[in-house]
This record gives structure tokens, C-alpha cells and sequence, in this order.
């Protein structure tokens, strides 16, 4: 049977492509080596498939239709925002139909597609780890920014039904689950219901769908902008630090968080956790490594979680 060997999951932000890595002592130089760090751990636990769970950032789910899970099927391709990879993307698909299968099975009755458009939500941290692009993945958006939102909980427990999914089904596929997602930041409202929005904004994440190519050189460009401009953002990294000792002591404890606290305290970009708790509960194991730098310049606090410690993997 196919079996999860591993997790990680770790932050994105759009502003960690906008420019070459940095210089070592640099901000985000230190987060830049930790994920070095977590790819000698992915390549140590040879995986034949990633279960990636991560956001849409209003480029592939709109509200026009918004499920609270969407799992890619057939057929996969990047959207190539933010210098992520563009193009069709490696998928396996006889793993994604034994999750849409086994998490049915257990009450949960998520979207499919079998065309589906991923952003950097998703693709960023795929290619960061995977830098030729050649293990196929399954992924997962988990609705993380487009209120009506799925509690922590019940993505944690839609997560934990993945695994399950995965222990019953017929392959021998080693399985790692990826989170993509946070920390605290607080990005653009993609919430049709915030009134602070403009009507054009509004109307795009109802009918955006045709124009997501269109507009996405204005939206690459504002971010641009933030980059060359030194934006410095809000970050609550004692808010961050505190989340992932809770995951090193008790893996599940993403799936008690309330989510007005978590807007609250570590803004509505913290949302994306949700993937976190997902990815976390579809492995079921401990958390035996966290890493963390608060990177205001990219308006992240940028975070690692993984099932096993890069000294563990230097020794073998």
C-alpha cells in the first residue's frame, strides 16, 4: 500500500522571486538556507509523489464558484506568477483519484479538476524544494483568503482523511504532504465581503477568471514596486515562534485555532495556515524540526515545520 513517509511545510511570499536570493546576513539569507535544509530532507525520503496543499490567490478559484477543497486530477499547470514555474506541471493522478475516493469515503465531498491553474500558493514552494520539477504532486487548494473559510479544524480532519485515504489505497507510492502558506502577514483582501475594496477589485474576484493573464503584469508590478521600494510589512514574529513551538510539541495544534484570532493577531495572510494544518494532519507524525526568520521586507514571517531534522538526514 502507498504510505506517507514525510511533511514539511513551509511560508511563500510573491517578493522571495522579485529579486536573486539574498547575500548571506541578509534579510531572508537565513530562511534561503533553511529551505535548502528541508529539500536534503524531501530528497532524503524519495518521494514518488508530493501531496501539496496550499491557497489560491484569486488566479484559479473565484466567486463564482468557491469550494472549500479543489483537488487537481488530470491535469495541473502553473500560472507562472511571480517568476514561479508557468506550464504544465508533473501530476499523478491515480494517487489524486485514491484521495478524492478516500476522504468521500470519510464525508468529505471537495471539488475536482481536471484542468487546474496554480499560483505561487502552491507552485513557489514546489519549486523551491523540487528545483527540476520531476516528482509529480497532487494538489490541494485549501480556501484560505475568500470568506466563507473552513474552520482549522475541519481542515485539519479533511487532512487527516487524506492520510487515511492514502494508507488504504492499492499503490506503493511513497507519499510526503507539503503545506504551503503564512506565517503572519498581511497581504491584499481577496474577501468579496470587505468593504474597504473597490468595486473594480470586487467585481474581478467574482468574474476574474477570464482576465487572470491579463491583469497579472499590473499585479506583478505592484508587488515590484513594494520590493524596490524596501516595503517593509507587518510582522508578528513572537505570534510565529509561538505557533511553531505548539507544532513541535503537539502536531495537531493548528486545528484549535480560532480564526478571528488569528486575523487579529497575525493578519488574514496567517489564514493560510489552514494548508499547514492539512499537510500536518495527512502525515499523523511528530514535528521533529522548525525553523523561522521574520523577513519584513517580503511581509512574511517565513516559516519551516518538517517530520525530520536535516542532521538526521546529514548522517546518512
Amino acid at each position: 500500500m502507498a504510505q506517507v513517509v514525510g511533511t514539511i511545510s513551509l511560508s511563500h511570499s510573491p517578493l522571495w522571486n522579485l529579486a536573486p536570493d539574498p547575500a548571506p546576513g541578509n534579510p531572508g539569507a537565513a530562511f534561503v538556507a533553511f529551505v535548502e535544509q528541508a529539500r536534503q530532507i524531501l530528497d532524503s525520503l524519495r518521494p514518488d509523489c508530493m501531496i501539496i496543499f496550499g491557497p489560491d490567490h484569486a488566479r484559479g478559484i473565484f466567486y463564482d464558484l468557491l469550494p472549500p477543497f479543489t483537488i487537481g486530477i488530470e491535469r495541473v499547470s502553473g500560472v507562472g506568477d511571480y517568476g514561479t514555474p508557468a506550464g504544465e506541471l508533473p501530476l499523478h493522478t491515480a494517487v489524486a483519484e485514491a484521495v478524492f475516493e478516500g476522504v468521500t469515503k470519510r464525508g468529505f465531498d471537495p471539488a475536482v479538476s481536471l484542468d487546474m491553474r496554480i499560483d505561487h500558493g502552491l507552485t513557489q514552494v514546489y519549486s523551491r524544494l523540487v528545483p527540476n520539477l520531476d516528482i509529480p504532486i497532487v494538489p490541494i487548494i485549501v480556501n484560505s483568503g475568500c470568506p466563507p473559510l473552513p474552520s482549522f479544524q475541519r481542515c485539519s480532519d479533511f487532512g487527516a482523511a487524506v492520510g487515511e485515504a492514502i494508507a488504504e489505497s492499492v499503490g506503493a507510492e511513497r507519499i510526503v504532504t507539503l503545506g504551503s502558506g503564512g506565517m503572519s502577514h498581511w497581504p491584499a483582501s481577496i474577501d468579496a465581503y470587505d468593504e474597504a475594496i473597490s468595486p473594480e477589485w470586487r467585481d474581478f474576484l467574482i468574474h476574474g477568471r477570464p482576465r487572470v493573464d491579463e491583469v497579472e503584469a499590473s499585479r506583478v508590478s505592484r508587488a515590484r514596486a513594494l520590493a524596490d521600494s524596501d516595503g517593509v510589512g507587518d510582522v508578528a514574529d513572537t505570534w510565529d515562534r509561538d505557533i511553531l513551538q505548539r507544532l513541535a510539541t503537539k502536531p495537531s495544534a493548528l486545528s484549535a485555532l480560532d480564526a478571528e484570532d488569528v486575523v487579529g493577531l497575525a493578519g488574514p495572510g496567517a489564514c493560510e495556515l489552514r494548508a499547514w494544518a492539512a499537510a500536518t494532519a495527512a502525515w499523523g507524525g511528530k514535528i521533529e524540526w522548525t525553523a523561522y526568520e521574520s523577513v519584513p521586507s517580503w511581509i512574511t514571517g517565513m516559516g519551516i515545520v518538517a517530520s525530520t531534522k536535516p542532521e538526521v538526514v546529514a548522517a546518512r
